[in-house]
């Protein structure tokens, strides 16, 4: 497996794959995902005799709040 990074998204790849393939195999991926309201985190590409088997991992969320949450927003109790 070949690793890079396409679009700012990690990609490990099949080396049989060129990498116009690659991009385009992301690009299509990206645009799809995008559409959906997700991001990609990262994408594996193998290749599985006559078909292609693209495994796809969504970005992580991260989101930090304060403990005291409604406080924060200025509604004390």
């Amino acid at each position: 497996m070949n690793t890079t990074i396409i679009q700012g998204i990690s990609v490990a790849a099949d080396p049989s794959l060129s990498q116009e393939q690659i991009s385009q195999l992301v690009s299509e991926l990206k645009h799809t995902w995008t559409w959906e309201g997700r991001q990609i985190g990262r994408v594996e590409i193998i290749c599985a005799g006559q078909m292609l088997n693209l495994l796809t991992y969504e970005k992580p969320v991260f989101k930090r709040i304060p403990l005291n949450y409604n406080e924060a927003k200025g509604e004390n109790k």
